[in-house]
């Protein structure tokens, strides 16, 4: 039985029935705990799964693995309370449980995690924070407190690293969240590790001036569903819910438009409904688009795969006519907007360009995959500006 405060304010209790697998939520006091749970009297149940809302925070892929084993070891078996429970003590957010003792927490500074050259700096810092890492997704990554010199305060951080199957994929994140910067898309703040081999970012959820708490709901969360859904449904799907969730929605929109621009240039097949989301004010009356994150160029890996959601109906990588259209019937833009917002993101990816050109030339590991990433780039704002494609695997080799 777990305790749920929203806010820092008590608003009821999480329970699993393990004969019927089922997870129970019932409110104690009229605190709503996300945008799809109102307050009521009645029960909130899930079978089989967890609510979206507490799965937004579960780890999948590589820490996964490594949770269970350990919690197996503990408790003889493993299923998602028993995983959401043990990781619930350490969740920081709007959103926070009822916690037990817990040892002193491991420290590090953010300037030693960007300054470290140590090949095993992360499999150190997953071990050491591996009870503190409640966070979503596949990717290897790790959420930790470290300590800013600058402000002397202690912030939570995401470090992500990467497998030997997916190569320089600190810097290709680092590149592609850099072109998001230059279209003047909203992220969190970024880092690059001195050994390329981290791509740290500090989360985007607290709001300093009021020490407190942005709420924050994936779209996995705000269309109801479980993390193996997150692949369902379509970008003018997000789109519509923006406009009805934002209080600023056209400002959203827009700036939705030019992250989708940017990831059909950028090539990035894993936009899907995980990585998107919503920030709110404990109020709610303040409700706007998260910034951007978790953006990669998929195809230099993986050169036959498709965007994430149906555009248009389709899973393909779309022409410019597309996003044009895309931009005036969902995104509230009128044709003279949405080509200028559309050309800012050309822009943006030949600034880009320019500067993976730059790097490979004093980085000469980089360069097989530099040249790799780029010839996909051109492949965007050539070949692909005119032409749909389903497969651009034969456009670019």
């Amino acid at each position: 039985m777990l305790h749920v405060y929203a806010n820092t304010l008590a608003s009821g209790i999480l329970d699993y029935n393990d004969k019927n697998r089922e997870f129970i939520f019932n409110y104690r006091n009229d605190n709503p705990i996300s945008l799809t749970m109102p307050y009521r009297t009645g029960s909130y149940t899930s079978h089989y799964h967890i609510h979206p809302i507490f799965d937004m925070s579960m780890p999948e892929g590589y820490l996964f693995e490594l949770l269970k084993n350990l919690l197996i070891k503990e408790h003889g078996e493993m299923n998602d309370f028993i995983l959401f429970s043990h990781l619930s003590r350490s969740i920081e957010g709007y959103l926070t449980y009822q916690k037990e003792d817990e040892a002193e927490a491991f420290t590090l500074s953010l300037d030693e995690i960007l300054e470290s050259e140590d090949e095993n700096l992360f499999t150190s810092l997953v071990h050491n924070f591996l009870n503190h890492s409640a966070i979503g997704g596949v990717q290897p990554k790790v959420l930790a407190q470290l300590e800013s010199k600058v402000t002397l305060s202690h912030r939570e951080y995401i470090i992500k690293s990467f497998s030997a199957e997916y190569p320089h994929l600190a810097e290709n994140e680092y590149f592609c969240m850099k072109a998001l910067t230059f279209a003047g898309i909203r992220t969190p703040k970024f880092w690059l590790s001195k050994s390329k081999k981290l791509f740290i970012m500090e989360k985007f959820t607290y709001q300093k001036e009021q020490n407190s708490f942005y709420g924050f709901e994936e779209f996995c969360v705000l269309f109801q569903y479980n993390k193996e859904k997150k692949y369902y449904g379509s970008y003018e799907k997000i789109a519509k819910s923006i406009a009805q969730i934002s209080t600023q929605k056209q400002d959203d929109l827009h700036r939705f438009y030019k992250m989708m621009v940017m990831n059909y240039l950028l090539k990035n097949s894993d936009a899907h409904l995980k990585n998107f989301g919503m920030l709110y004010t404990a109020d709610k009356k303040e409700r706007f688009l998260a910034p951007a994150y978790d953006v990669v160029n998929t195809l230099v890996y993986l050169p036959h795969d498709k965007p994430a959601l149906t555009l248009a109906g389709k899973k393909v990588w779309a022409d410019k006519k597309t996003l044009l259209d895309f931009g005036m019937i969902s995104c509230m833009l009128s044709e003279k907007e949405a080509v200028i917002l559309f050309e800012v993101c050309v822009d943006s990816t030949k600034q880009i360009m320019t500067e993976i050109e730059n790097y490979i030339k004093i980085n000469p590991d980089f360069q097989a995959f530099g040249e790799q990433f780029l010839k996909i780039l051109h492949f965007s704002l050539t070949d692909n500006i005119d032409t749909n494609y389903k497969d651009v695997y034969n456009g670019i080799l």
